[in-house]
């Protein structure tokens, strides 16, 4: 299995979901809200991932062929959160600023960051952090 890009520390849970029909964008949604809740996410903030991951399946199963949608923890310093990933080659070559634009325009909302990584293999990553607002209040 490939292994997931991004420009920050990885760290678990660390998930991946085959996507071949449209079944597995339920399991998308599913995974991506049990990731979300290892990292602490408030049920509200798990779907809103769990859409826009589910979003970012629709889009590689749109393509004909099967792909794999990453889902990883990651930390930038103190902060923490969540990426949703997957490989995208047939936007090679494509504008990135294009891809973005409509990425954003689609996802802008659900997500804090979307990038495109890789030129000869693409790779889209969103990524949601954690915040005080966002996070679940642990009992001591």
């Amino acid at each position: 299995m490939p292994q997931s890009r991004s420009p920050y520390s990885m760290r678990p849970p660390v998930m991946s979901v085959r996507v071949e029909d449209s079944m597995d964008i339920m399991i998308v949604r599913d995974t991506v809200r049990r990731a979300a809740g290892l990292l602490g996410f408030l049920p509200a903030y798990r779907a809103q991932l769990a859409s826009a991951a589910a979003t970012l399946a629709e889009l590689v199963l749109n393509t004909g062929e099967a792909h794999t949608i990453h889902l990883n923890g990651v930390a930038n310093g103190i902060k923490t959160g969540l990426q949703i990933s997957a490989e995208t080659p047939w936007l090679a070559g494509v504008s990135v600023n294009n891809v973005l634009t409509a990425l954003r325009s689609k996802l802008g909302d659900l997500v804090d960051e979307i990038m495109l990584e890789g030129d000869d293999v693409p790779t889209i990553i969103m990524i949601m952090w954690l915040s005080d607002t966002r996070e679940r209040v642990h009992d001591s």
